[in-house]
This record gives C-alpha cells, sequence and structure tokens, in this order.
C-alpha cells in the first residue's frame, strides 16, 4: 500500500472535529445567552456574575452586580446569595439552583474564556473568584452604538470572519457612512504600526469579541449578518456586511 496515500476517514475526521468544536461554541454561547435573560428577567440592570468554583469543581453563585456607572464609578450588588427566607422575594423568577447547574454546564471547558467573558475578579482579595460577562441583550445594537460612539454618522460595518480552531477571528474592512463614503480601517497584521484607524485597539477587540459571537450564533447570522461582494483581493474569506439600525431622530432631538 502507497504510504503517502491517506486513510479514507481520515479528511471526514478532521472535519468532524471542526465542526464539533463549532457546535461547542455556538451550544455554550447559547446557554450563556439563556442565562443572561433569565438573570435579567429577574435583575434588569443585571451585568455581571460573579463566580467561585469549589474543590470539588462546584460552581458557587456569590453576588449578581450591574455595570459600572461611570468611568469611576462602580458596580452595584443587585443580588447576594442569603439564607433568609423572608428575603426570597429578591430572586424574582430566577431558580437558582438551575442557574448554578447551567453555570456548571458552560464553565467546566475552555470555550467561554476563548470569548473573553470570563475574566480575573476585579477586587484581589476574592482573586479567587471569577467575574462572568454577561453577553449584551441586543449584540447589533451594541455594535452600534460602539462604532457610532467614533464615527457617528456610520450606517454600517463589513469585516470578514475566520473560523480557527476554537476561535473566531474578525477583520475589518470598512465603515460605510450614510452621505455614501466610507472609512477604511487598517488591518492590524498588514499595517501594525498603524494609529490611522476609527478607534482604538481596545474597542477592535471589543468589538470582535461581541462580532465573534454574533457570527457563531446561526440565528444572529443569518439575521443581521449580510454576505456582501468583495471589495478587495488582499485578504482571503467572506465578506460581511453589519447594517445598524436606525437612529431615533426624534428621541434624540429630545434629549440634545
Amino acid at each position: 500500500m502507497d504510504d503517502e496515500r491517506l486513510r479514507p476517514t481520515q479528511l471526514p475526521l478532521n472535519d468532524l472535529a471542526t465542526a464539533y468544536v463549532q457546535a461547542g461554541q455556538t451550544l455554550f454561547l447559547a446557554i450563556l445567552d439563556d442565562i443572561a435573560a433569565r438573570v435579567r428577567l429577574a435583575h434588569p440592570e443585571a451585568a455581571y456574575l460573579e463566580i467561585g468554583i469549589d474543590a470539588d469543581g462546584d460552581v458557587e453563585l456569590h453576588g449578581i452586580w450591574s455595570a459600572q456607572e461611570s468611568a469611576i464609578g462602580t458596580c452595584r450588588l443587585l443580588y447576594d446569595p442569603h439564607d433568609d427566607p423572608e428575603q426570597e422575594w429578591r430572586d424574582g423568577p430566577l431558580d437558582l439552583d438551575e442557574l448554578v447547574d447551567d453555570l456548571g454546564r458552560v464553565l467546566t471547558g475552555s470555550f467561554l474564556h476563548h470569548w473573553g467573558v470570563v475574566e480575573p475578579h476585579p477586587v484581589y482579595e476574592h482573586r479567587d473568584r471569577r467575574w462572568l460577562v454577561l453577553p449584551p441583550a441586543d449584540r447589533a445594537a451594541t455594535v452600534a452604538a460602539i462604532v457610532r460612539g467614533h464615527v457617528p454618522d456610520a450606517e454600517s460595518l463589513i469585516c470578514r470572519f475566520a473560523e480557527r480552531g476554537e476561535r473566531i477571528a474578525v477583520g475589518f474592512e470598512q465603515v460605510t457612512l450614510s452621505g455614501g463614503g466610507t472609512i477604511s480601517v487598517p488591518c492590524p497584521l498588514c499595517s501594525p504600526e498603524t494609529e490611522d484607524g476609527p478607534w482604538p485597539r481596545d474597542v477592535s477587540h471589543e468589538l470582535a469579541r461581541i462580532l465573534g459571537q454574533l457570527y457563531a450564533l446561526p440565528h444572529l447570522r443569518g439575521r443581521h449578518l449580510t454576505p456582501c461582494v468583495d471589495i478587495t483581493a488582499e485578504h482571503e474569506g467572506q465578506l460581511w456586511q453589519l447594517v445598524f439600525p436606525y437612529r431615533d431622530h426624534k428621541k434624540g432631538a429630545e434629549s440634545s
């Protein structure tokens, strides 16, 4: 037998392994979305879960926290686990046992760590705990708000997605403007020293994390991302366009 010949199942097995990883990403993100929806049903301002993992690998919930109210502000504690039955009403419709079980499911692997939603605890004294970032309720609207914070007349974002093992790499191409113009987003690999981008690099990382999640969830990808014509041959991969929601001009006028 020719030693250079591949086993008939070798390539399909590699494809299956990739599909298995991608399915795991989708499943864990979907469970995280469901967790976030249930937590926000009880605590609408929830942005973070303070969690710990004991010696047996069991997840413990130490608190539900709001987002930081300002650049110099702090998060507010919305829920603190307790044993006082007179305070059970604070939990609202939240089933804590079910929540902890689901957290244990998604934290057993490394998928959420790759998405950057599991962070070290911000307080050093509790460094043995973890800070779980709840995903935005509307990822497309969140991306639009971030981009328009730097490019006010942005109408859409054109980018690429590349599936690399357990990660989805996001490459930005252009921001389209309401007047018909465009702003190119320099590629960090092609122009590593450039500072001409429409937003700082830390913003690119934040956008890439949210967009990668959106792309990994098929129902969100089909709803918000549209394949578009390749406008440049410098990079491989399909281009996708995320069209931003219309602005509420009346609301903006009232608040200004």
